[in-house]
C-alpha cells in the first residue's frame, strides 16, 4: 500500500509541477458548491479532501465555514488557498491526523475518488466517513478523463457508471442523497 501511495504522490506532484495553468484550471468542487449548500451551513467545518488547486476551499472560506485542506500533494495549491490550513494525506489511509481536533462535520470531495485506484475506492469512503458527524459530500466522474495523456496513463483509474457508485456507498453508509449528472454523480453520504 505504501508503493502505491508513494507512486500517486509523485504522479500528480509532477501533474502539478507540469501543468498547474491547465490542470487547475477547472474546479469541480467550485462547481458543486451549490449542491453541498443545500446540505450545510456556515460556520460548520468541512474537511476538503483532495482539494487539489483548493479553490474549492477557498470559497467554502469566503462562505463562512472553517475549511481544512487535505490531498496527496499541495503542489496544485493557488495562492488565496496557501493560507488555509492543509495536511497532506492519501485518503485510503486513517484520516484524523489531517483534522488534529476530532471529527469535522463534513467532509467535501469533488472529482477525487474516481482517481483513487480500484481496489482502495470504498476505504477511501470509509476512512472519511470515520471523520464526518455530518456526511460526506462526493461528486464522482463518471467518464474517463483528459489529462492523462501529459502523464501517459489515465488519472481516472475508476470510472464506473452512476448506479454502480451509489450502490457500493450505500455498503459504507447511508445515501441520503444521489444526482446523475450524466458526467458526474453527486451523493451524500452519512455515517451509519
Amino acid at each position: 500500500m505504501a508503493q502505491v501511495t508513494t507512486s500517486e504522490q509523485a504522479r500528480y506532484a509532477d501533474l502539478w509541477s507540469a501543468l498547474p495553468d491547465q490542470y487547475g484550471q477547472v474546479s469541480p468542487g467550485l462547481e458543486m458548491l451549490p449542491l453541498f449548500l443545500a446540505h450545510a451551513t456556515p460556520p460548520q467545518t468541512i474537511l476538503d479532501a483532495g482539494c487539489g488547486s483548493g479553490r474549492a476551499a477557498v470559497a467554502l472560506q469566503a462562505a463562512g465555514f472553517d475549511v481544512l485542506l487535505t490531498d496527496l500533494t499541495s503542489e496544485g495549491l493557488v495562492p488565496e488557498a496557501r493560507g488555509l490550513p492543509f495536511h497532506p494525506a492519501c485518503l485510503w489511509q486513517p484520516l484524523r491526523p489531517a483534522i488534529r481536533r476530532g471529527l469535522v462535520d463534513w467532509v467535501y470531495c469533488c472529482d477525487v475518488l474516481e482517481h483513487v485506484p480500484p481496489q482502495f475506492t470504498m476505504l477511501a469512503i470509509d476512512q472519511m466517513l470515520r471523520v464526518a458527524r455530518l456526511g460526506v459530500f462526493l461528486s464522482i466522474a463518471l467518464v474517463p478523463d483528459q489529462f492523462g495523456v501529459w502523464v501517459g496513463e489515465a488519472l481516472h483509474q475508476t470510472v464506473q457508471p452512476f448506479v454502480w457508485w451509489r450502490d457500493s456507498l450505500r455498503e459504507v453508509g447511508e445515501v441520503v442523497d444521489a444526482r446523475d449528472l450524466l458526467i458526474h454523480g453527486v451523493y451524500v453520504v452519512r455515517p451509519r
